[in-house]
């Protein structure tokens, strides 16, 4: 995202303030605890909604990306970041064959990743810099992209979590401005009540009152839209999303994390 005061940045998204990391901290610890007791109550044999992934897969998978962190804290700051929060969605379509690779490679889980990954983060500092296979990104984006991971994947146990609240709304606000910035304009108004809304897709833009055109989408749903747990047409047939105008179709943009 290309917002000058600092690299990960972007639209609608303004640099974090030493408050925001303590939130999505927050929100991060609640949302690990409450999926660490999901897997624990679950078949580790049981299909997940990823394909070709049990139970047993998915928490290996949860397992190498936060025991990852952790060991990327423990090594020497890498330098300014370069990376933003899109750098990081557009790569991970070409690292689908090693994330596949790590979840079936013997390792921890989730449970077993968190104390280590907890300590490292108590002993960083907001501002610091890990490199990632994505790129060198703030650690404030590197602890949102694991909490994007913790939600969606929460949604894909067999019986699916619903997520903290205050988790569910940063991962919401993250994803909408990724979004605006995939399709930026202001021909379309994105509301996802209660938690955001922004303008995006080119188009005749509106100056007073209601835009042309509006999408509504409840919290979760977006969140399975955006990460492709859920396809367009049948959230709209089942009222997941609501549309008012000729052009609130934002399915060509979705889903954003592939």
């Amino acid at each position: 995202m290309n917002r000058p005061a600092r690299a990960g940045y972007g639209a609608g998204m303004p640099p974090p303030r030493r408050s925001s990391y303590q939130l999505l901290r927050a929100a991060f610890d609640a949302q690990a605890d409450l999926l660490v007791a999901a897997l624990a109550a679950a078949d580790p044999l049981a299909p997940s909604r990823c394909a070709g992934w049990r139970v047993r897969e998915l928490d290996r998978h949860l397992g190498a990306i936060h025991s990852g962190l952790g060991a990327l804290l423990e090594q020497p700051d890498p330098g300014p970041a370069d990376a933003s929060v899109a750098g990081w969605a557009e790569a991970l379509p070409d690292l689908a064959p090693l994330i596949d690779a790590d979840a079936r490679t013997e390792g921890p889980g989730l449970a077993q990743a968190l104390p280590g990954l907890r300590l490292a983060l108590d002993a960083a500092p907001p501002d610091r810099v890990v490199a990632q296979r994505t790129g060198r990104h703030p650690l404030l984006d590197a602890l949102l992209f694991r909490l994007v991971e913790l939600v969606a994947h929460g949604r894909d146990l067999p019986v699916p979590l619903g997520p903290d609240r205050t988790a569910l709304r940063l991962v919401v606000k993250a994803l909408t401005a990724l979004l605006a910035e995939r399709a930026p304009g202001r021909h379309v108004e994105l509301r996802v009540p209660p938690f955001s809304a922004v303008q995006c897709v080119e188009g005749p833009r509106h100056t007073r009152g209601t835009p042309p055109n509006v999408v509504e989408v409840d919290p979760v749903a977006f969140v399975e839209l955006c990460t492709g747990r859920v396809s367009w047409s049948p959230a709209t047939a089942d009222g997941r999303v609501r549309t008012w105008g000729d052009r609130a179709d934002l399915s060509p943009w979705l889903p954003l994390l592939r």
